[in-house]
């Protein structure tokens, strides 16, 4: 049974943006430090205070808010000004696994979308190529974080590439694209997804839709079977789910007298 993981750990190992791990002490200086890394992960943090008489003293998670994404820590209390703050956890290079979530959900809606299938139920390779679409999204992410860094060229004539972590991410973009393409093309999956309809006519003389029946082999003469298709309302975006009859486009008058057959539409 796929899980929702199971599409994260295949984004992440793919990017290989596996967790490294950091440690560091500052001395008692406010309340507010700077961990010296980012996308520090929030689950894998440990903090505590350490006393000159060599008592080490755990912060709970309620004593302490992290800034993921800059690496700043805040304590809730001040500190003792003779004890030291102990930190260790891990960080990871591009993303953190609130955002890896966050674009893994946004992939999944794209594909749960046409498929209409829960996400339980889905195929391993249907769940790597949903792996293979959060990569796309975190490296347009990427991008746009990238795209503020601009070259610098000094008189000393020192040349600085900043620009070079955007191309790097747009290179990477493009290959993950059109591995992405690749899969989506033969699970038939996503939002170029090949899909075969009927298309169905409305009588000009009774106002309704034409029925559809089964198709049949040449030959075939048993009895016709009906399809009863679900009616498109033709609305994307649907805010209540109440379809009451208009009245004011009732006349209250006899229907006109006619015939009609099944022979014609």
């Amino acid at each position: 049974m796929a899980t929702f993981e199971d599409i994260t750990t295949t984004a992440r190992t793919y990017l290989r943006d596996f967790p490294k791990f950091f440690q560091t002490t500052f001395d008692t200086a406010g309340r507010t430090y700077e961990l010296g890394h980012t996308n520090v992960d929030a689950t894998s943090l440990w903090v505590a205070s350490y006393a000159s008489n060599g008592t080490t003293t755990e912060i709970t998670s309620s004593g302490y808010s992290l800034d993921e994404r800059n690496g700043i820590l805040r304590l809730a209390t001040l500190p003792a000004s003779n004890t030291k703050i102990l930190i260790e956890g891990y960080y990871y290079e591009w993303v953190t696994p609130t955002d890896l979530d966050f674009y893994a959900n946004r992939a999944l809606e794209k594909h749960l979308h046409t498929l209409n299938i829960p996400l339980e139920r889905l195929a391993d390779v249907v769940i790597n190529a949903v792996g293979i679409a959060t990569i796309c999204e975190c490296l347009w992410a990427l991008m746009t974080e990238f795209s503020r860094d601009i070259d610098v060229i000094t008189s000393e004539s020192v040349h600085i590439p900043a620009s070079q972590r955007f191309r790097m991410a747009q290179g990477l973009l493009a290959q993950w694209e059109s591995e992405y393409q690749r899969h989506a093309a033969n699970l038939n999956i996503g939002f170029d997804r090949l899909e075969v309809m009927n298309l169905r006519r409305v009588s000009r003389t009774t106002n309704r839709l034409i029925p559809l029946y089964k198709q049949k082999e040449f030959g075939d003469y048993s009895p016709l079977e009906r399809l009863w298709p679900e009616i498109d309302q033709g609305v994307v975006i649907s805010e209540t789910k109440d379809d009451n009859l208009r009245e004011d486009v009732y006349i209250d008058t006899l229907p006109p007298t006619g015939q009609t057959t099944n022979a014609y539409y």
